[in-house]
């Protein structure tokens, strides 16, 4: 599984996942994002395991527009090709010397 950033076909930056059978490939495309924000473009994801929960932590990247940025989480379901429940809000630049960075 290889999860990336795109861009969508109206250029907006989202999250793809592929997936192959060897880590060199090739690898098929989901064929659609995982992840996307009605706003913002989303940019580096990571997956963290929780028990037996795995999710995709990703950036919502406000400071390319000069607005908030956020880091949110996502549980991922058990292909690790869709998602479930809502996303979680972990952090966020809230404070004036972060200069919209996190």
């Amino acid at each position: 599984m290889a999860y990336y950033t795109a861009r969508d076909q109206s250029g907006k930056l989202v999250i793809g996942a592929a997936i192959a059978d060897n880590i060199l490939g090739p690898y098929a495309d989901k064929g659609s994002p995982l992840v996307s924000n009605a706003t913002e473009g989303v940019i580096d994801a990571t997956v963290l395991r929780q028990g037996i929960n795995n999710f995709i932590v990703y950036k919502v990247d406000g400071n390319a527009h000069g607005r908030q940025t956020e880091f949110w989480a996502l549980q991922l379901d058990p292909t690790g090709l869709g998602t479930r429940g809502n996303a979680i809000l972990l952090l966020k630049n809230d404070q004036a010397w972060e200069k919209g960075i996190i």
